[in-house]
């Protein structure tokens, strides 16, 4: 077996050799699927077939909160809740709390403060995890005694970037939000936690966490089941299933009152926890688009794979008098099937080891433009030479190879000895007119997949179009934003308070900026809250929410917001003086539908039940999300409304100038470093970028789609024009003998372009028919466009004729110059 292995071998490599032009094609295709393929799958590997990188992943639960039991909406509890599920569960090894994506300040050593993700835990939380130090040691349930030292771990991205793998790190302090810390370990890297793609760059203990960050210190008490910040992870014990733990959480739920009001808490209700596996719980949010991503390169590679079938399906047709004498001269049926999988194998591994340097460009150009909703920092996406990756590449090879050549092998193996011998040329008159055939069915899944690729491409391109046409209703040039923290960085409420103007006025004296104000950046959204309406009187069911920046004099001005009516705040509108509210048009429009609201007052607002006087309207801007309408906005004075949520504490400084917006970026940090060298600066992006970054999952999607699609169109226009050629080289003579009964050119032409447009209507048939399944999937990413647009399909099916019938041309043309003597004398 292995001799005629070898020998089979020996003979496909060589047959392979010989046609070049062949070979160069088929690994070229197959290296276009393998290497998307194995792009995507390295992208998406750790976020939904790998299971955390911790010690035994499989025991550990996250506990989820709903309104109703067994109805797990939120990822977070309140303290109350967590430290009575610590104390009374006994199904559990240990229970953790953890705040994994929490902004803080840190400065190590030379660098000066930046702005992290921090992770604040309780300090058994790595022994639950089950998460060992690769430097050091890990956070311990001592460190989170009162008398305890503040201590904290690195992680291997932030220990690289600032001491270059130094282990003298140990025992040296950093700053967390002014504080200092002593580092006593590092994490090992790609660590982060229950969570696959945030990535804290410093863990503490959380009961410090509480004594220093704004949010937990402030006035909402932690004590308060209604505020509900934490993740809490919990180590199942051995023996222990998930569903017995889940009965001995309700038996506990239900004593301490779960479904039922909580007193002093308004008409809040005690939520029902449920217990979820930890990896589904981590794997949950991208594995929509993580799967939807595997079944589009999946589709490239069958028609890559389709197009190499194709070529090996012609070749083999080519080969039946060489395959017919084997068969004459005693040989097995299995060695000519041997044969033919041996060629397709040995073109789909070569095809897999160029598809891994396709890979190894496009899977760091994915990262690269990957939104940040993914979050895919390069470190942390699957390496090439990773042994899964590898494993997953061979098998698609093997897959390729199979699927490419099988069905030829299995076909001209059974072929006539004797037809094929004298070359089968009664078939020939029926090249053209054979309703199915192999080819014809790998032609016609290929344009389906295309077909659905498009579609796919096309309606994604048109929610992109219809985005860029809202008016934004601000001017994006010539301007840009940065953040800072004031609070963060230990400073009290009223230092904090009197550095604003000084910060605002350091700007606006930087040179080339016109115009400077503090607010939040244009389409970021801002605090909702409910408050009281004057004039208006909505139904308890119906609360009136409203968004509230707060903002400085100039603010409108700066990011090109008309006033409708009334005026702009003024310096002099400050903490001490009666407090004023400028609201947008749709709020007006909404409340006050015939009447001005200038005069009006807002009332109930934030947690000290503040009122304001309307003094102005807005023109409208774009919010958060373009797709939604604008929200009602009352937009505050900084000066009187600064901190009155003191969980948000950050500030963000806008300028705009005459020339490159990122001058004014520049512009900002100046005028920070002139006040404080030692404050961050954060968050930087001109408000083209802002624009820019608005919908970019949906343009991450759509952009994969039309690269997919225009591979997946190609590799199909290859797939026709092969068959095609194929079939009327194959019907020479027939076209020969028409001509000379007196066809005409025209009638020749369209004997081939007919058989072109119907693959292509089967084709469409079946592609619309699985678009539509397609775009119900990715329903929620559109806008402004529905998922049966008709332009969107009608346009499809137009290209993929046109496509087709251009495939089909230079076949078609080729034979009406058939020189009937000619081709009936070589027959």
């Amino acid at each position: 077996m292995l001799s005629h292995f070898f020998q089979d071998f020996r003979y496909s490599a060589r047959a392979l050799r010989k046609n070049p032009g062949f070979t160069a094609i088929a690994i070229f295709t197959l290296a276009l699927g393998i290497g998307a393929n194995t792009a995507i799958f390295s992208m998406v590997d750790k976020l939904i077939f790998r299971p955390l990188p911790i010690s035994h992943p499989e025991e550990l639960v996250r506990i989820f909160n709903g309104d109703t039991r067994g109805n797990p909406l939120y990822g977070f509890v309140s303290l109350p809740n967590y430290l009575d599920y610590r104390d009374g569960l006994k199904a559990f090894s240990g229970l953790a709390a953890y705040l994994d994506r929490f902004p803080a300040n840190v400065s190590a050593g030379k660098f000066g403060a930046e702005r992290l993700d921090a992770g604040f835990v309780t300090a058994n939380y790595f022994t639950v995890v089950g998460a060992k130090a690769e430097l050091g040691r890990t956070l311990v349930p001592s460190d989170d005694s009162a008398d305890a030292p503040p201590v904290a771990m690195l992680s291997h991205s932030f220990w690289r970037r600032h001491f270059a793998h130094d282990s003298s790190v140990l025992n040296t302090q950093i700053l967390v939000d002014g504080q200092p810390f002593t580092v006593v370990g590092v994490t090992p890297a790609g660590f982060g936690g229950i969570d696959f793609t945030n990535f804290p760059e410093i863990w503490a203990p959380l009961s410090y966490g509480v004594k220093i960050d704004p949010l937990l210190k402030s006035q909402i008490p932690l004590q308060h089941q209604s505020f509900s910040p934490f993740g809490v992870v919990g180590r199942l014990k051995q023996g222990i299933t998930l569903s017995q733990a889940q009965a001995e959480l309700d038996a506990l739920a239900t004593t301490l009152g779960a479904g039922k009001p909580v007193p002093d808490e308004g008409d809040f209700r005690r939520l029902w926890p449920s217990l979820v596996n930890a990896t589904q719980a981590a794997r949950q949010p991208n594995s929509h688009i993580s799967l939807l991503l595997l079944g589009v390169v999946l589709l490239v590679l069958l028609i890559a794979c389709a197009d190499v079938a194709g070529l090996m399906l012609a070749r083999s047709e080519a080969r039946q008098r060489e395959v017919a004498v084997r068969l004459a001269l005693g040989g097995p049926r299995h060695r000519i099937v041997a044969l033919h999988v041996n060629e397709g194998l040995i073109v789909s591994v070569l095809g897999a080891v160029a598809g891994c340097g396709l890979a190894a460009l496009g899977l760091n150009l994915l990262v690269h433009y990957s939104p940040r909703s993914l979050s895919f920092p390069i470190e942390h996406v699957s390496s090439l030479v990773d042994g899964r990756v590898l494993l997953f590449t061979a098998v698609m090879a093997i897959f390729a190879g199979l699927i490419s050549t099988f069905a030829p092998a299995l076909k001209y193996s059974r072929s006539s000895i004797v037809r094929a011998i004298h070359g089968a040329t009664s078939s020939s008159s029926t090249a053209l007119t054979r309703k199915l055939s192999p080819q014809s069915a790998v032609v016609v899944l290929q344009l389906a997949a295309s077909v659905l690729l498009l579609v796919g491409a096309g309606v994604m391109a048109r929610t992109l179009w219809n985005a860029s046409q809202i008016d934004l209703g601000f001017n994006p040039n010539h301007a840009a934003g940065a953040s800072t923290d004031l609070i963060r960085q230990g400073y009290d409420k009223n230092a904090a308070a009197a550095m604003l103007n000084r910060l605002l006025d350091s700007l606006c004296a930087q040179p080339g900026v016109k115009s400077c104000a503090i607010g939040p950046l244009p389409l970021q959204g801002a605090q909702s809250t409910i408050v009281k309406i004057e004039g208006h009187n909505s139904p308890d069911d119906k609360k009136d929410w409203v968004q509230i920046p707060r903002v400085t004099p100039g603010y409108f001005a700066t990011l090109g917001i008309p006033l409708f009516a009334g005026h702009d705040f003024r310096r002099a509108d400050n903490a001490g003086a009666p407090g004023v509210a400028i609201i947008n048009r749709i709020m007006a429009y909404k409340y006050w539908p015939n009447q001005s609201p200038l005069g009006k007052h807002i009332d109930h607002v934030g947690p000290h039940d503040q009122s304001f006087e309307i003094i102005g309207i807005a023109v409208d801007t774009a919010g958060y999300d373009v797709r939604q309408a604008p929200d009602p906005v009352v937009y505050l004075p900084l000066a009187q409304s600064y901190l009155m949520f003191p969980w948000q504490p950050d500030i963000t400084l806008l300028a705009r100038g005459s020339g490159d917006s990122h001058l004014m970026l520049a512009a900002i940090r100046s005028a920070v470093a002139k006040i404080d060298s030692g404050l961050p600066v954060f968050h930087e992006r001109t408000f083209a970028q802002q624009v820019e970054n608005m919908l970019e999952d949906e343009k991450f999607l759509g952009r994969l789609l039309m690269l997919f699609a225009l591979i997946a169109v190609t590799l199909a226009a290859a797939g026709v024009f092969g068959l095609i050629s194929y079939s009327t080289a194959r019907a020479t003579r027939a076209f020969g003998i028409r001509i000379a009964l007196g066809a005409t050119r025209e009638h020749v032409l369209w004997l081939v372009l007919r058989r072109g447009l119907t693959l292509v209507t089967v084709g469409l048939i079946i592609g619309i028919g699985a678009a539509l399944w397609l775009t119900k999937i990715i329903a929620s990413q559109l806008f402004g466009v529905s998922p049966t647009d008709p332009l969107t399909f009608v346009a499809v099916a137009l290209a993929m004729a046109v496509v087709a019938l251009a495939a089909c041309f230079i076949p078609a043309r080729r034979a009406t110059r058939v020189d009937p003597m000619i081709a009936l004398r070589n027959e």
